[in-house]
């Protein structure tokens, strides 16, 4: 069973998938810093939060 995760997960398109996934994170992080308004700040932590599954913080 083991020996069919690391197959799956060594399978180019697989790599691909988490790659982007990642740097999709980072680029929404390093947004949430570095974003000129608190607008797009706030919209940045939002996505944000929907990709690593947690509910959003509410607006204050």
């Amino acid at each position: 069973m083991f020996h069919h995760l690391i197959a799956l997960l060594n399978s180019p398109f697989i790599t691909t998938l988490l790659a982007t996934h990642y740097l999709t994170i980072a680029g929404l992080a390093l947004t949430a810093v570095c974003a000129p308004t608190a607008r797009r700040r706030q919209a940045a932590l939002e996505a944000l939060a929907v990709l690593l599954g947690r509910p959003p913080r509410p607006r204050i």
